[in-house]
């Protein structure tokens, strides 16, 4: 918790220097919530029953690309395009400020060059990570309701969730710091992974509790929105400001923890930097 502790005191300190990063991205992946399919499941979960749960309903509250409308769909193939120079120029902003002390937005783009290919290959990478997890969840899940007992049902989908959630962090650790790595050390990819994964082995277990549980409450959130605030503009603005937390954690936290890791000494952190 130690890096998620330091990376949300560094967001509200730096908020609106991060911010415009990431509300572009936030608000199409905010677009492409199933929101009707959320209250389904809500509404499943309450009744009781292990009758009529869909595969492709549970899939579509899941999935990030949403496959329930096009629209939707297309909301979350924009909100992949634009992640990728937003988190480009997000990662070049932080990288100034921990090196410099300085967090202005000069220079930044002249790093879009540099940043877009690795970061590029990164969101895509996580894409299809969390795509196959959401395909894997929705069919355990699919399976589980096809016991009549619901009570047992109910505790094995609870298990199994919180069990495929594990799995889906420790995927992600594996590549946590792979980003940061080839924009800093300039390594190519391969080299670039076996270094992150050295850096990442001793604080892996900690990172996971951390991701796992800031993973658990964005959607616990988007969950209770869908259902007691289902008006689409409200649900569409709340969203859209957990999807920014989500991406500003994920980020900052990954160069947070890259830093500390790699023993480099962050500017930002000396008063004698700052102008």
């Amino acid at each position: 918790m130690k890096y998620t502790r330091e990376s949300t005191k560094y967001i509200f300190k730096n908020f609106f220097y991060l911010v415009p990063f990431a509300i572009l991205p936030a608000i199409f992946f905010a677009i492409s919530v199933d929101e009707a399919a959320i209250q389904a499941i809500m509404k499943k979960l309450v009744s009781k029953s292990t009758e009529g749960w869909n595969f492709f309903v549970l899939f579509r509250a899941i999935s990030v690309l949403n496959f329930g409308t096009w629209q939707s769909i297309v909301s979350g193939i924009i909100g992949i395009i634009v992640t990728v120079p937003c988190v480009a120029l997000l990662f070049a902003l932080i990288e100034k400020h921990f090196r410099i002390g300085k967090r202005t937005f000069n220079g930044i783009w002249g790093k879009l060059n540099d940043n877009f290919v690795s970061t590029c290959g990164y969101v895509l990478l996580l894409l299809f990570i969390y795509e196959i997890w959401a395909l894997l969840l929705s069919a355990i899940l699919t399976l589980i309701f096809l016991i009549d007992l619901w009570v047992l049902a109910y505790v094995l989908a609870g298990v199994a969730l919180l069990a495929m959630h594990f799995v889906l962090v420790q995927a992600i650790g594996a590549i946590y710091l792979w980003l940061p790595c080839m924009q800093i050390t300039g390594f190519r990819a391969l080299e670039a992974l076996h270094y992150s994964q050295q850096l990442m082995t001793p604080i892996k277990k900690k990172l996971a509790v951390g991701q796992l549980l800031v993973l658990l409450v964005i959607e616990g959130l988007i969950c209770v929105c869908a259902v007691f605030l289902p008006p689409a503009g409200i649900f569409l603005t709340i969203t859209t400001i957990l999807y920014v937390a989500l991406i500003l954690v994920y980020c900052v936290r990954m160069e947070i923890a890259y830093f500390d890791r790699d023993q480099i000494e962050r500017a930002d952190l000396n008063t004698y930097y700052k102008r």
